[in-house]
C-alpha cells in the first residue's frame, strides 16, 4: 500500500486528537517473533497429476474482452443453482445504522468435493470473483461468497453518498463477525451434506479469516483454509516526508496502530492514498505502462477487474438484496489503514496459536502490497500452517497469468483433497 504525505499529516492530527486512547492501544501491542524464529516458506511445487486435474478459465477469455460478471455467472449456472440473498450484519456506529450484507451461493448440482467459502480482499467483491467462482464450481465444489461491509454490493459505511467509493471500515472486528455469521448460515444450508466446508481467502480476507479461525477454534464450521497472499501486515510505502518518517510510518503500522472504538470527525474518512474509483480506472486505462503495477502480470485480467467492479448490483440481483448500487471502491481511508494495521497485527500475533484447522498459505515473491515476514510469523505461530511461495507472483495471485494462477489453484484444491482424505500434514 502506498500512502501520501496528506495521510501522514492527517495521522499526526489523529494521534493528537486520540491522545491516551492511542497510547493505550500502543501499550497492548505484543512483541513480534524474532527473525530466527520465523519459519521459511518452501517454493510451491505442484505435482503433474494435480496440475492436469484442475480445470481453469484461460486468460484468453480476458484478452478477447472478457465476459461481464452476469455472463460469467450464466456459465456457472450450467453446473450450479445460484441463490442470491442478504443478511443484516453488525449495526454500524453510535447510531446503529443497519448494514446489509450481500451474498450468493453457487450450489453444484453434482457436488463431489465439498463447499468453499470465498473471503475477498480489500475493494473486491463477488462481481470480481466470478472467474474464480466458475473455476471452483467446474472442479466439483459448491461456492459461497459474501461482500464485505463497505464494498462490493454491501452497505457503504459513510453517510455521504458521494463518498461511496472510499475504502472505509467502521470496525475490523465487524468484518470478522460478519464472516462468522455467514459461515454459520452456510453450515445450516449444507445440513445433511457429508462433504466438508473449506475457506479460501485473499489479502485482507486472509486477516479476517485468520481472526475467525483463532476466535472460533474447534467451533468453526470450516475444515481447512487456504490463504492467498494474506494481509498480516500492509506494506506502508513512502510518505514523501523523508527517510526518518518513512521508518516511523512502517513502525507505526507494525506495532503502534490502534483500533479506536470511535471515529475522528473530519479525519477518519479522509482518503489515505489513491483517488476516486472512476479517476483511478481512467488513469490505469490511459497508462502506457500497465505492466508496471503491484497486483498482477496479467493486464487483461486487470482490465476486467476494473470493469467487474464497476458493475451494477441489479444486473444480477433483485434490488432488495443490494446494500449498494455498484461495486466501485478504490483507495483506503485513514480509519481503514489504522484498523487494518491493528487487526493484522492481532491476526499474526500470539492468538494465531489458537488456529486449530489446517492452513495452506501461499505468498508471492514479487508481492509489494503486504509483508512476507508477517506471513511467516503467522505460519510460525499457527500449528497447522504450511507456507509456500511462488517467486514470480505478485499480490493478486488469483488473477495472475495462467502460468502462475493455475498451479496455485491446483495446489489449493489438492490441499483440500488431502484434508478431506484425512491427511495429517497437507500442503
Amino acid at each position: 500500500m502506498v500512502t501520501s504525505p496528506t495521510f501522514w499529516r492527517a495521522a499526526q492530527a489523529a494521534l493528537a486528537a486520540a491522545g491516551l486512547a492511542l497510547l493505550a492501544g500502543c501499550a497492548s501491542a505484543p512483541p513480534p517473533l524474532p527473525a530466527s524464529a520465523l519459519r521459511d516458506f518452501a517454493p510451491l511445487v505442484v505435482t503433474p497429476a494435480r496440475l492436469a486435474a484442475v480445470q481453469t478459465t484461460p486468460e484468453r477469455f480476458s484478452q478477447m474482452g472478457g465476459m461481464t460478471p452476469a455472463q460469467m455467472e450464466a456459465r456457472t449456472r450450467e453446473f450450479a443453482d445460484v441463490r442470491v440473498g442478504h443478511f443484516m450484519g453488525v449495526p454500524s456506529g453510535w447510531a446503529k445504522r443497519p448494514v446489509k450484507i450481500h451474498h450468493r451461493s453457487y450450489l453444484h448440482r453434482q457436488e463431489s468435493r465439498g463447499g468453499i467459502v470465498l473471503v475477498p480482499g480489500f475493494t473486491e467483491g463477488l462481481a470480481h470473483y466470478q472467474e474464480l467462482v466458475h473455476d471452483l464450481v467446474a472442479n466439483g465444489y459448491s461456492v459461497y461468497i459474501h461482500d464485505h461491509r463497505g464494498q462490493g454490493f454491501s452497505t457503504r459505511l459513510l453517510a455521504d453518498a458521494a463518498e461511496g467509493d472510499k475504502g472505509h471500515i467502521d470496525q475490523f472486528d465487524h468484518l470478522v463477525a460478519d464472516l462468522a455469521s455467514f459461515a454459520l448460515q452456510v453450515q445450516a444450508q449444507r445440513t445433511g451434506n457429508p462433504r466438508p466446508l473449506f475457506a479460501l481467502a485473499h489479502s485482507m480476507g486472509g486477516a479476517v479469516l485468520a481472526l475467525h479461525l483463532a476466535r472460533a477454534g474447534d467451533a468453526t464450521p470450516l475444515a481447512a483454509a487456504a490463504l492467498v497472499t494474506p494481509m498480516f501486515e500492509p506494506t506502508i510505502g513512502q510518505t514523501g516526508l523523508g527517510a526518518r518518517l518513512d521508518r516511523a510510518a512502517a513502525r507505526w503500522c507494525d506495532g503502534l496502530a490502534a483500533r479506536l472504538p470511535f471515529q475522528l470527525p473530519g479525519l477518519s474518512a479522509q482518503r489515505a492514498a489513491g483517488q476516486g474509483f472512476d479517476a483511478a480506472r481512467a488513469a490505469f486505462e490511459a497508462s502506457s505502462t500497465k505492466q508496471d503495477n503491484d497486483l498482477s502480470h496479467s493486464v487483461p485480467r486487470l482490465m476486467r477487474r476494473w470493469a467487474d467492479r464497476a458493475s451494477a448490483c441489479t444486473d444480477t440481483s433483485a434490488p432488495e438484496h443490494c446494500g449498494h448500487a455498484d461495486a466501485k471502491v478504490e483507495g483506503p481511508t485513514l480509519r481503514w489503514v489504522s484498523q487494518a494495521c491493528s487487526a493484522a497485527r492481532e491476526a499474526r500475533g500470539p492468538g494465531a496459536a489458537a488456529v486449530t484447522r489446517p492452513v495452506l498459505l501461499i505468498n508471492g515473491g514479487q508481492d509489494t502490497v503486504v509483508e512476507a515476514d508477517a506471513q511467516r510469523e503467522f505460519c510460525s505461530r499457527a500449528p497447522g500452517c504450511v507456507g509456500q511461495t511462488m517467486p514470480g507472483a505478485r499480490h493478486g495471485l488469483l488473477f495472475e497469468t495462467d502460468d502462475l494462477r493455475t498451479p496455485a489453484l491446483a495446489q489449493m484444491l489438492g490441499f483440500f483433497d488431502c484434508v478431506r482424505g484425512g491427511g495429517r500434514r497437507c500442503g
